[in-house]
């Protein structure tokens, strides 16, 4: 703010003017004063209060006037020394109106990263200086702004007389910081990609994928299987929810699938060889598992089973390869039931602890669903008969000689078997 003093010359019994008028700044305060003298008297006045108020006291020999508005006034002193004599001074000051600077933005006042926008005053003044957040950053009539703040003028016309514009207020967004990772490098396996975007400032709301092989698509979270080996050009952009995009190119590469393969032996096998010995296979991958079909696993090698029912076994084989690329494969194997029965043809229930019972020698009797066991005299009577596998015949109570026997079974699979015969009873 600019502060004039004027000095009026006042003598006893006689009036100096001060040679010159004043033109001064409206908006602003200015001391006037005279020079003092001792046991003197001041009273001041103006001559258009609405133009200029004096608002200091008015009774000293120095006050301050502040000019409201635009204007010619006078201001007047009076002045009386110790005698009583009194003398009197004027001054013509005129008010004249100060700049007002307009700051114009050539474009938006918010944009994104790595955009500007011109800013210019609307007049052209002899003194101009661009301030932002207090610092001095041009003293020209525009400038390009990248960067966020509140931007001013102060200018100064010809008149000598300075104003500042109202701010401008510049807020620059943020692009996304982008970036991605995937999980799964292999062929024909499914490929995850993750977004790691972040934003400072905005959201992210859109992001668009192309994935190499034509595909595009859309979200934080995208899946692609590539069915074919090779290197692709990842591209993924991002877009803030004020319009700020930004994106990231990257090359991964997708490695060829392993190939999984093994043998066994024996090619058949049944309820009396259910041993099965696997070697794998596989092409430059290792195995991670064996599943042989009736629920139990391997992580060797080459392992062995031994299969404990008949029926068909669906055996898979899962390798990896030193990518983590994964295969598996399949093969069926048949386990065949074998019925072994066998009854002797005599027994000696004696008490001497040898071949005291009868009863049928079989394999795996104890998968049977019915069992049904009889002994016949010659006349076809019925002199033993159980339907538990673990009953024998002990022969007491019945004469030496020749008997028949029947067992009817149904085995595991369900096929009803009936054997007959005879055995011969010692003593």
């Amino acid at each position: 703010m600019n502060k004039i003093r004027l000095i009026i010359l006042i003598f006893v019994s006689s009036m100096q003017l001060s040679s010159q008028d004043l033109r001064l700044c409206m908006g602003s305060s200015h001391d006037f004063g005279v020079p003092p003298v001792l046991n003197s008297k001041y009273f001041w006045t103006v001559s258009d209060t609405s133009i200029a108020t004096i608002t200091s006291l008015n009774t000293s020999e120095q006050i301050v006037v502040c000019l409201n508005d635009i204007g010619f006034f006078n201001i007047i002193v009076e002045e009386m020394d110790v005698n009583g004599c009194v003398g009197y001074d004027s001054l013509l000051v005129e008010v004249i109106s100060v700049p007002s600077p307009n700051i114009i933005a050539i474009g938006p006042t918010d944009f994104c990263e790595d955009e500007e926008v011109l800013l210019r005053v609307d007049s052209i003044y002899p003194l101009m200086v661009w301030l932002s957040n207090g610092d001095t950053i041009s003293i020209i009539n525009e400038i390009i702004v990248d960067t966020t703040g509140s931007f001013y003028i102060n200018v100064t016309d010809t008149n000598g007389c300075s104003a500042s514009s109202l701010p401008v207020n510049i807020l620059q967004h943020p692009k996304p910081d982008v970036d991605f990772f995937l999980e799964g490098v292999c062929e024909n396996m499914p490929a995850a990609f993750f977004d790691q975007s972040t934003i400072f400032l905005d959201e992210i709301n859109s992001r668009k994928w192309h994935l190499g092989d034509g595909t595009i698509a859309y979200g934080d979270t995208v899946g692609n299987i590539y069915t074919h080996s090779g290197s692709y050009m990842i591209k993924l952009i991002v877009s803030s929810d004020f319009g700020c995009t930004d994106s990231l190119s990257r090359i991964i590469n997708i490695y060829d699938q392993p190939n999984a393969d093994f043998s066994y032996s024996p090619y058949t096998i049944s309820t009396l060889k259910p041993e099965v010995n696997f070697v794998n296979n596989s092409y430059n991958a290792m195995p991670i598992l064996w599943s042989f079909g009736d629920g139990n696993f391997s992580f060797l090698d080459n392992p062995y089973h031994i299969y404990e029912d008949p029926g068909l076994y669906d055996v898979m084989l899962t390798v990896s390869d030193t990518n983590n690329c994964i295969d598996s494969i399949t093969k069926q194997i048949i386990m065949y039931y074998d019925f072994v029965f066998y009854m002797p043809n005599s027994f000696t229930p004696n008490n001497d602890g040898y071949n005291e019972t009868l009863s049928p020698v079989a394999m795996r009797m104890e998968k049977y669903q019915s069992y049904e066991f009889i002994i016949y005299d010659r006349w076809g009577g019925i002199v033993f008969q159980t339907n538990d596998i673990n009953e024998s015949w002990d022969g007491k109570d019945v004469k030496v000689g020749e008997y028949g026997w029947s067992i009817l079974i149904k085995d595991e699979l369900g096929k009803i078997r009936k054997e007959t015969g005879s055995v011969t009873l010692l003593r």
